[in-house]
């Protein structure tokens, strides 16, 4: 099992991301706010133009965002079991500027519980998936990625790292 954990780690970087149609949707990783994990995740506009985006369509809002944690290292085993609480988001529309980017937390608690175990120990992966149409309507088109909550520390992109 370690073998394979390490082989997919090694497939998939820690950044990821996927551009379709301008959009690009990627994640630099994980932190630890005031108790909570936050996935970091930013949305680029990588257009020549504006584009608005409903907010209950983001990754981080609402239940756009797929997500299944899985422990590693001596803890491996089961996915860990996912809530579903029901957020509900205002019709509020987020612009976002030709070339720019937004950025939001995908909080992890309360969907998987007390995270905080894996903090010292060998961690969690946290595998995610968010359908690009969500913005830009068409046919299904998947931002994938995968990063380690635990030991392990992430920088987060720069500031133009979603359009290049």
């Amino acid at each position: 099992m370690k073998a394979f954990l390490a082989l997919l780690l090694g497939l998939i970087s820690p950044v990821v991301a996927a551009q379709g149609h301008g959009i690009t949707v990627l994640s630099s990783g994980v932190v630890l706010e005031g108790g909570r994990h936050l996935l970091k995740m930013q949305v680029w506009n990588c257009t020549n133009h504006e584009i608005e985006v409903p907010l209950g369509e983001l990754p981080w809002a609402g239940n756009t965002l797929g997500l299944v944690l899985y422990p590693g290292g001596k803890i491996s085993g089961v996915p860990l079991k996912e809530e579903s609480p029901i957020a509900d988001f205002p019709a509020t529309g987020i612009k976002i500027k030709a070339g720019g980017h937004i950025e939001g937390d995908a909080q992890l608690e309360p969907r998987f519980g007390d995270l905080s175990r894996y903090d010292k120990g060998d961690g969690l992966l946290v595998f995610w998936s968010y359908d690009v149409s969500w913005i830009t309507g068409g046919e299904p088109m998947f931002a994938v990625g995968v990063v380690p909550l635990g030991k392990m520390k992430l920088v987060a992109p720069g500031r133009k790292a979603g359009c290049q």
